[in-house]
Parts: structure tokens; sequence; C-alpha cells
């Protein structure tokens, strides 16, 4: 499942750094499909936390709670830098917006399949 989430998520974010004027509409569907490659991919990180935790079901709600904590502080913290940094240059967002979720997955997919 993490492959089919990267391929996913690296083929609705790599044409988003092409967007024109002329194409813009196509965000879209584009951001779209990437929202559901990156749910495919939260949505095994969670399985794969589950299958760690196993049957201690004492500890579990540390971890989860955990988890979502540093999900949530890193993303905050990450959108806010790079607004902060290219709200005034299209061009460098343009390629955040394309590579970083392309790079994330990759990352993703890397640790879950070392792990």
């Amino acid at each position: 499942m993490m492959l089919i989430s990267v391929l996913v998520t690296t083929f609705a974010s790599l044409p988003l750094a092409f967007i024109t004027k002329d194409t813009q509409l196509c965000v879209y569907p584009l951001i779209a499909l990437q929202g559901i490659g990156i749910a495919i991919m939260l949505n095994t990180a969670t399985s794969l936390i589950s299958d760690v935790i196993g049957d201690d079901s004492d500890n579990s709600a540390f971890v989860y709670g955990c988890y979502s904590f540093f999900e949530r502080c890193s993303n905050g913290i990450l959108l806010y830098f790079f607004i902060s940094l290219y709200s005034e240059n299209g061009f460098a967002l343009r390629i955040l917006v394309s590579s970083m979720p392309t790079l994330c997955a990759l990352f993703c997919f890397l640790l879950a399949w070392i792990g």
C-alpha cells in the first residue's frame, strides 16, 4: 500500500511545478489526487504503528497521542516556515508544493521498508 501511495502522490505532485495561468484549473484534480495519496500513506503509517504496539493496550493511547502531536506540530512549523519565507515568490512555492510531498512520500516509503 505504501508504494501505491508514493506513486499516487508523485503522479499528482510533480505536474504542479508546471502549472501556468492557462492550466490553473488542473490544480483541483491534482490536489485531490495528492490528498488521496497522502491519506493512503497516513493510514498505512497508522497501521504500522498498530503493528508495533501489538497487544500492549496500556501504552497505546500514549503512542498514538505522541504520533499525532508530532505530526501536527511538525506540519504546522514547516508550513509557517515555508509560507513566511516564500509567500512573495510564486516559483519557489510552486516547487515546494510539487517537491515536498514527493520527497516526504519517498522518505516515508524508505522508513517503512527498513522497518
